[in-house]
């Protein structure tokens, strides 16, 4: 669910003319109450909101509801906001301060450079006062948010039986109101998990399968509606071959009317999705304040309906179970990995008690048969949560795994071992084990916030395939570039580092090679290393998206050769369409989003961009992610991304990365 937009300008309005309502339904001597509530929690501090809380649920007046209500509102939605600007504002920092770095390299050797250093410092600054402010915002409203949760489970339990239910059920109508704002219907979402009577936990799971099977019927919609769009798409790219890289006001604005409908439709879907997973974090917290008998059939109940789960219910159930940190709960989940036949399944509840930090979990994913499953997929997140769980009996074991996989599952332990011990002997089992005989004894796993890269580029260049340093052994592999008109611009940083369309460009200068010529370097040399008898295929993308081959390829001696070719006659026009050039590399890599785990044809992806997207059925960094979050959900498909100059979207790519079992790198 993180970094996920979350509002709207005018939700937001919406939401601070409610702050300061008055309860409609409160009797006189309540009103003050509320009004002085409404007041407080705007400008007062922890305190002050704690007591004026205390007098509210004191008074246990159902029309209060409405006031709990609207802070919730108001408080989750700034609180999730801050969140994701304070990500983004990190992210942007460090790119940032890269970007500095570089620049200041170049205006030694150049003192004209020295001017334009300026406001990047100055952005740097304003960065550097956004995260801040974001991150006071966060350590402000953190702890009232669970002080108003813990007050609003309060409030219900105080109420008569007669009342609550009625409370509860105009909060379950404005939560199945499509027509409601989503900011209203998260509140909902969040009273009810504070407050709902037992059995909440299997409502919002019912709740969970009717934003999955919509989501769904509205996914099975969009091909339709792309057809048009995609025809869109590749005039685009021919008119702006032929006219240096322009495009016609009036053909924009045809293609802006033909991916309408198919963008609102996509958004639609981006919101449900949204939906879904507040509603699996409701029902976690719901279903750990049930107890007894009473959560015995909750946890029943659900584990009957993920098994008929579909559209992405079954792996959300899942992680509603998995959410609950009860240990009941946890010994139900891993007693029934080992009976589980679906694939998916069996990762999706690994992946669910790693998040919670089962720690019962790495001694069963050792002793057990899941590093051995039949499925990579599996596989791969048993190591995965290994490294999650900082285990550090799981040294030795994934050691010997390293020898005994091979391909994209063998990046993964190599990638654990890194994590779990600080150290990288690359691929090399002996190294390992020398290592491990030495030190295994004193040895502690260090904090992942103190890992450093010990290896050096060189060392991780030495061997196998990799692109922009990013190193896998998959045999399996999809390249995916972008060959937008930008990618001619330098790779040297000057005058004008973030591609500003109201400057000159940094156009090559000698000596100096474009972002293009740096990708195919990159991906001639990638080619090198991909291994004979591997399938891989190249996307191209600029306006339009295009593959090198319509089918996987089987790569040979002659086969590398013509793509390197291939390679080295690349152009660039056009816009950047980022949203398509996924929605394409996930297609042909075979990932079909649902519960069911299929194969992919494809488990690795690197992605590569140097800038914002322009153009495409969406341009929305967090919708784009969704997009992907829910395609890539049962396929496990890696994907690296690499995001080259000052202008790339350092938020989408780096979240791309993270939230898809990638690296990104940027340059």
């Amino acid at each position: 669910m993180h970094r996920i937009l979350l509002s709207t300008a005018a939700a937001l309005a919406a939401l601070a003319a409610a702050g300061g309502a008055e309860p409609r339904h409160a009797a006189p001597d309540d009103a003050e109450v509320a009004a002085r509530f409404s007041r407080t929690v705007l400008t007062g501090d922890l305190e002050q909101r704690r007591e004026v809380l205390d007098a509210l649920v004191a008074l246990a007046v159902p029309g209060q509801a409405e006031v709990l209500e609207a802070e919730f509102a108001r408080v989750s939605v700034k609180l999730r906001g801050a969140r994701d600007a304070a990500f983004r504002a990190s992210y942007a920092l460090d790119r940032q301060r890269e970007l500095i770095a570089r620049m200041e390299l170049n205006a030694k050797r150049d003192a004209t450079l020295e001017e334009h250093l300026e406001p990047q410092r100055e952005r740097l600054a304003e960065l550097t006062e956004e995260l801040a402010e974001q991150r006071e915002i966060v350590a402000d409203l953190d702890p009232w948010f669970d002080l108003l949760g813990e007050g609003t489970g309060r409030f219900f339990g105080a109420l008569a039986s007669g009342k609550r239910k009625k409370i509860e059920g105009a909060l379950w109508d404005t939560l199945e109101d499509e027509a409601a704002e989503l900011t209203e219907r998260l509140a909902a979402l969040e009273m009810l998990a504070w407050g709902g009577s037992d059995g909440t936990a299997v409502s919002l799971q019912k709740l969970i399968v009717e934003l999955c099977g919509e989501s769904g019927k509205l996914k099975r919609k969009l091909p339709r509606l792309m057809v048009d769009v995609r025809k869109f798409e590749q005039r685009l790219q021919r008119e702006q071959e032929q006219l240096d890289g322009r495009t016609s006001a009036a053909l924009m604005e045809q293609y802006n009317r033909a991916k309408k409908e198919a963008a609102n439709m996509q958004r639609r879907v981006t919101h449900l999705s949204f939906m879904a997973d507040a509603a699996v974090a409701a029902g976690a917290r719901g279903l750990a304040r049930e107890e007894g008998k009473v959560q015995e059939r909750s946890v029943t109940a659900l584990l009957r309906a993920q098994k008929k789960g579909r559209d992405g219910a079954r792996q959300r159930i899942l992680a509603m179970l998995g959410g609950t940190a009860d240990e009941g709960i946890r010994a139900r989940l891993r007693g029934m990995l080992s009976e589980e036949d679906e694939a998916s399944a069996r990762a999706s509840m690994i992946d669910a008690l790693a998040a919670g930090g089962d720690g019962e979990l790495a001694g069963l994913l050792l002793g057990g048969s899941l590093l051995t499953d039949e499925s990579w997929h599996v596989r791969a997140r048993a190591v995965a949560a290994l490294a999650r769980l900082r285990s550090r009996d799981a040294v030795a074991v994934l050691v010997e795994r390293l020898e005994a996989e091979v391909g994209r599952v063998r990046t993964d332990v190599h990638s654990a071992l890194c994590s779990l011990t600080g150290e990288d002997f690359g691929t090399n089992v002996e190294l390992w084990r020398r290592w491990f005989a030495e030190h295994g004894e004193e040895f502690a796993v260090p904090p992942v916030e103190e890992l450093e890269a010990r290896a050096s580029e060189e060392a991780r260049e030495s061997v196998g395939m990799t692109f922009f340093g990013i190193q896998s052994d998959s045999r399996r592999v999809l390249f995916v570039l972008d060959l937008s008109g930008s990618m001619e611009f330098s790779m040297v940083p000057r005058k004008n580092p973030t591609d500003d369309p109201g400057k000159p460009y940094d156009r090559p200068r000698k000596g100096e090679i474009s972002r293009l010529t740096a990708a195919k370097r990159a991906i001639v040399k990638s080619l090198g290393g991909v291994e004979d008898g591997s399938h891989f295929n190249m996307i191209f993308y600029a306006s339009d998206v295009w593959t090198w081959n319509d089918d996987l390829v089987v790569m040979d001696p002659d086969t590398r050769s013509e793509a390197m070719r291939f390679c080295e006659s690349l152009e660039a026009v056009g816009a950047t369409n980022i949203y398509g050039a996924l929605k394409v590399a996930l297609e042909q890599a075979g990932a079909k989003g649902g519960d069911e785990w299929s194969e992919p044809r494809i488990d690795t992806i690197f992605f590569l961009s140097d800038g914002r997207a322009t153009v495409g059925l969406s341009t929305d960094a967090d919708e784009t992610l969704a997009f992907v979050r829910e395609r890539n959900a049962t396929a496990g498909i890696v994907i690296h991304t690499i995001g080259l100059s000052g202008a790339q979207d350092a938020y989408l790519l780096r979240s791309l990365a993270e939230q898809n079992g990638g690296s990104y790198t940027s340059r």
